[in-house]
């Protein structure tokens, strides 16, 4: 069977064009991401094997030597370097392979692009959250078990689809305020409802204030063509549609009571139940005052702040987290990897490809303030494959001018 699938599999390798079969395999992993974190890595996997076996590796030496990859130097250097005074060399050797998945950077920089082809890839990933937010409609109305209880949906946790959904959600007010077909512009605004439904019946507080926070965008391309004050009316529907939602409803409110309750207890960094995340960011404050230079590397976290209640593994927060772990040269090179990806994007943010990267930098950016993105494999497979695209970023503009 085995080579039958190899046989297979060379066949399909010299009848397609190399640039070709990278470019369906990447379709493959957009299309997977919102379904969990073992199909998406299959995919890229299989991409991985045809971006080798089509010889497109041949351009990483390129690649590297660009500007724009400097700060994924800095980045994938660090847990390493982290690991020779890691205090958990399990743990830390657990994040350092993390650094495995930028490869996608350099096969998606490697990658001929095309607005063409973005679009069919913006279109494999709405096709699965969709089918992700369809899942979750029938499970709402008590039609079908969720998989898991507080994650309607395919089961992946709220802190990771969330990113997704909203992304999803820019994706499709921009291209709303560019197509011309009314049908066209239909199947946007239901694909914007289906997305925006899937948000409000998960259980994620951040995805509902990352929501708020770029509901003026959204707005903003869908009132095309309306003054200021149709747009803001846009964007407070947009807002009112939340609460709409009984799931949010009860954790709003719910957050607002206990916050209410514990103020003093929040402040002073103690561990509240059911929202542990103010103790964790005091832990990590602690850490980083103690280790401002080098942090005290990789995977040691939850090592030194194990006296202190219980170890916390990584505190809900890139930057707590990459300054615990490698001190200020660790919060630097995140800044500047952030923000290489929001310049570049923001120069050309009219083009389809740099709306996508910027709409990608802003949410996972403000996602990572509530969770620790850069570890969690899904939402860093999303930075990574869209990283790579900063290497067509002034391709992308020139066809804009």
């Amino acid at each position: 069977m085995k080579a039958i699938k190899m046989k297979f599999f060379k066949k399909y390798l010299s009848q397609t064009s190399p640039d070709d079969a990278v470019f369906w395999s990447l379709t493959l992993v957009f299309l997977l991401l919102p379904t969990g974190t073992a199909p998406p890595l299959i995919a890229l996997g299989l991409t991985f094997a045809v971006w080798l076996f089509s010889g497109r590796f041949t351009q990483v030496g390129s690649v590297i030597k660009q500007s724009w990859f400097f700060p994924v130097i800095l980045f994938v250097l660090l847990p390493w370097i982290g690991l020779t005074y890691s205090r958990n060399l399990d743990l830390g050797m657990d994040y350092a392979m993390k650094t495995q998945y930028w490869i996608a950077a350099l096969i998606t920089a490697g990658c001929c692009m095309s607005d063409k082809r973005l679009f069919i890839f913006v279109c494999a990933l709405w096709t699965g959250l969709f089918a992700g937010a369809a899942l979750a409609l029938v499970q709402f109305l008590g039609l079908a078990v969720p998989i898991k209880a507080a994650f309607l949906g395919f089961g992946i946790v709220h802190t990771l689809i969330s990113m997704y959904l909203l992304v999803g959600i820019l994706m499709a007010a921009f291209y709303f305020k560019r197509v011309t077909t009314r049908q066209g512009k239909i199947v946007l605004v239901l694909l914007i409802l289906a997305f925006i439904f899937h948000l409000t019946v998960l259980e994620g507080r951040s995805g509902y204030l990352i929501f708020v926070l770029v509901s003026p965008l959204i707005a903003w391309d869908l009132g095309y063509g309306l003054p200021l004050i149709g747009k803001l009316v846009i964007c407070a529907v947009l807002v009112s549609a939340l609460f709409l939602s009984p799931v949010v409803k009860h954790r709003v409110v719910n957050t607002v009571t206990k916050l209410e309750t514990n103020k003093e207890k929040a402040l002073e960094g103690e561990n509240i139940k059911g929202m542990p995340r103010f103790y964790m960011a005091n832990l990590a404050l602690g850490v980083i005052k103690q280790h401002p230079v080098t942090g005290v590397g990789t995977g040691s976290l939850v090592e030194v702040t194990g006296g202190k209640g219980y170890g916390i593994e990584h505190p809900h927060n890139n930057f707590l987290y990459m300054g615990a772990s490698f001190g200020i040269l660790g919060i630097i090179s995140l800044i500047w990897l952030f923000w290489n990806m929001f310049a570049r994007s923001w120069r050309v943010r009219k083009t389809p490809l740099g709306y996508f990267v910027f709409s990608t930098c802003l949410v996972l950016f403000l996602g990572g303030m509530f969770d620790t993105q850069i570890l969690n494999t899904g939402t860093l497979l999303f930075l990574t494959i869209t990283y790579g695209f900063l290497n067509h970023l002034e391709v992308a503009g020139k066809g804009n001018t």
